[in-house]
Parts: C-alpha cells; structure tokens; sequence
C-alpha cells in the first residue's frame, strides 16, 4: 500500500511550523487575532458584496463568506505593505519538500496538470508559471519541449530555478515587460494568496495569446474536507490562503474578466485526512490507511466526479463573446 495519511502529512508539518514562526509575530496577544496595524477591511473580491457571514477564526485571522456569492474570504486582510513584508520573511520549506517529492505526490500533479494543458492548447511552445519556487513543474514542462518562463518572489528559490536553465524574473508580474506573450500560463496553489484576482486575469489576458490558455490550481471552498473539518482544516491557514474559490466563484470571477471555462475538475481526494477526524483522531497525524473510500458515503471517483476534492484544476482561454 502507499505510504499512510500521517506518513504524507508528518513531513508537511515542518512547512507549517516554520510558516508558524513567521506567522505568529503579527497576531495580537491580548485578542489572538492579527494587529490591526497590518489589516485593512475589504468587500468580497468576487461580487464587491460588502455583507458576510463570520465563519471562524483561524490563526490570526476571520474567514467569512459573502452573502451574495458564497466566497469565501479572509477579512480584515493583510494590507500590501504588510504582505509584502510577511513574503519577503517566509519560509523555503515548501520548495525543499517539492524538490524531494519523494511520494511522487507533487510530479503526479503536475503531469496531470500539463496533461490538461496540453489537452487545451496542443501547440503550446511556451509557458509562464507565476510563483514557480524553484521550477519544479517547469522542469516537467520543459522535458515536454515547452520554452519555460517564471515569476518567483523568493530570491534563493528564484536563483535555483534560474540555474537550472528557465527564464525567471524575480519581480512582481504587474513589473515585468515581456518581449512575447505566451501560450500559457499557469499559478499552481498562487492564486489563493492574491487579494484582487480581478487585477491578475485582467493581467493575463494581455500577456497571452489570442488562443492561449489559463492554468489554475486552487484549494477549494467546496471541498468536502473543507467543510467537515472547518477550522481544523489546513486550508485555513488564517494568512496567506487570502481568497478560497468554489467551482461557482471561479467561474464567476472568470467570465467577469473575459474569460471563459475549458475544463474544471477536483484533485487530491483527503479521504484519509475525513476519515481520521471521522475517528475521532488527529485528522492530519491519525492512524487510518483508508485513502480510498469514507465508509457508507462515497469513494474517490464519486468525490471527484462531483468537484468535492480538496483542490481544483481549472482550465481558462479568452472568452470569444
């Protein structure tokens, strides 16, 4: 059998402890939630809907969902100054796991992922990944012939990625000036942390081709996990996962900016991590080898059959209307 729920999450932890450290110097003591000196309100980054419902709270920050549209937001929110700062002091933990992979979970991913690219837009010769850390899923792209490009904030991920050969800029994407527009584009689990999806697809559209395609992996608001575990779920991290879309959200957002849908389906099924917390155990550290099924309710075919999984794959191209 494939290595257990807490063999997979065991190793992730050391991400979060070290996102922690970082983390817990902006909360409030006295309140437990982040300092208003770095927060600012906000109405919902979908619809501009100013009425919500307070979910919880989550590590120094609220999570509430809009009224109107049911996204799911975090607010107040981190201002610009301050997020920049949060980034600029983050952690490299994420990339480390990645370069190591050694479950193979993370090369899984981004094949099927190049596989629905590629499926959109058969002859891709270039692609931009914006937050490629240190150009993992470039290295797959680029063993399928694609010229590879990158955005990367973190400076010693940048310098990695750089050496092995892809095209990256160490600058924020509204800075850069391309030479070329490209024939994708892709944001693997970026797109949650950006406050105004809005400005960054209407970004995009001007830097890819006319029939080029959008590639974007998120966690996902309708995620079973997600909604039975609430709080307790680490795609709640109360930060960085600033904005968490559901399949209606995306689209919305999407056709909004003149886009529209390819292709959209759910990955990673956290049946393990559901079945733990179902037995009353660490959902992330319990003992279960069940991945594959949650007893009496659903398999992982059924799950991602019905968007359910705890992230989404979400093909776009310009809108032809």
């Amino acid at each position: 059998m494939s290595k257990s729920v807490k063999e997979l999450h065991q190793k992730r932890t050391k991400m979060w402890d070290a996102a922690m450290d970082n983390h817990n110097k902006y909360i409030n003591p006295e309140t437990g939630l982040f300092s208003s000196d770095y927060t600012e309100q906000r109405t919902c980054p979908v619809c501009n809907d100013a009425d919500y419902v307070t979910m919880f709270n989550k590590a120094g920050g609220t999570y509430v969902k809009c009224s109107a549209c049911t996204m799911v937001y975090i607010n107040p929110v981190f201002s610009d100054a301050s997020l920049k700062e949060y980034y600029n002091n983050n952690h490299t933990e994420q990339s480390e796991i990645v370069e190591l992979d050694e479950d193979n979970f993370y090369s899984h991913l981004y094949n099927q992922g190049l596989t629905s690219i590629l499926d959109a837009k058969s002859s891709a010769k270039s692609i931009l990944d914006i937050g490629c850390s240190s150009g993992v899923f470039l290295d797959v792209a680029s063993r399928e012939g694609l010229d590879t490009f990158g955005i990367e904030l973190n400076k010693s991920e940048y310098l990695f990625a750089q050496h092995k050969g892809h095209k990256v800029y160490n600058e924020l994407l509204e800075n850069v000036e391309f030479k070329n527009k490209f024939d994708a584009i892709s944001l693997w689990d970026v797109f949650e942390h950006l406050k105004d999806g809005r400005f960054y697809l209407n970004l995009l559209k001007n830097i890819l081709s006319d029939d080029g395609i959008v590639f974007i992996q998120i966690p996902s608001a309708d995620a079973l996990a997600a909604k039975i575990l609430q709080e307790k779920c680490n795609m709640f991290d109360g930060l960085e996962h600033v904005n968490l879309y559901g399949v209606a959200t995306i689209k919305s957002l999407a056709e909004a900016c003149g886009f529209e849908v390819c292709s959209i389906r759910s990955v990673i099924s956290e049946i393990g991590v559901i079945n733990n917390y179902l037995n009353y155990e660490d959902p992330y550290l319990g003992n279960t080898n069940n991945k594959e099924f949650i007893p009496n309710l659903l398999d992982e075919k059924q799950m991602h059959d019905s968007l359910i999984g705890y992230k989404l794959q979400v093909v776009l191209k310009k809108s032809s209307k």
